[in-house]
């Protein structure tokens, strides 16, 4: 199904399908703007259904919007935690970092500095905690905010954020 995104007095409704933001091609919602140069983006996640253990949202910041875009995705899961997922390459594959357990509320964020992403974590939105980063070849004009998939290609699933700046 088709998935939405919706804004009322600062909180965003992502609900995105898809099989996954994995391997060499994603299947996911993407709410988004261009954006040039350094940038980070920051969200609380306030909330995320569970429709399957590995639904996925969290903010991103994407080259392109093809599904086989490199990208760099900070992400909070139901029921696997939370981790630094990324496509350092157009047509790569994805590899992960683990972010440790945990479940929606999380603060996450993406920050970009040159050819270096930086994807962090945070229980309170001031203290941050760095998961991982890597090198990414992207152009100055990238894609950044917030993207969710429910892990199963016949269902949506909703998430909530607040906070967000970029």
């Amino acid at each position: 199904p088709a998935g939405s995104a919706s804004a009322a007095s600062g909180t965003f409704t992502v609900k995105g399908g898809g099989a996954d933001v994995w391997g060499a091609a994603d299947a996911f919602h993407y709410a988004w703007q261009p954006i040039g140069g350094d940038a980070d983006v920051i969200a609380r996640v306030a909330s995320v259904e569970y429709v399957h253990a590995w639904v996925k949202a969290g903010v991103m910041i994407r080259e392109r919007l093809t599904a086989d875009a490199a990208h760099a995705f900070m992400l909070v899961s139901p029921g696997k935690g939370l981790a630094f997922q990324r496509r350092v390459s157009n047509g790569g594959l994805s590899t992960n970092t683990s972010g440790g357990g945990g479940t929606a509320p999380a603060w996450l964020k993406v920050e970009r500095r040159g050819n270096t992403i930086t994807a962090s974590r945070s229980a309170d939105g001031s203290n941050w905690t760095i998961v991982g980063s890597d090198s990414f070849a992207m152009p100055a004009e990238v894609y950044v905010g917030l993207a969710v998939s429910s892990h199963d290609a016949t269902r949506l699933a909703t998430a909530t954020f607040d906070n967000v700046t970029a």
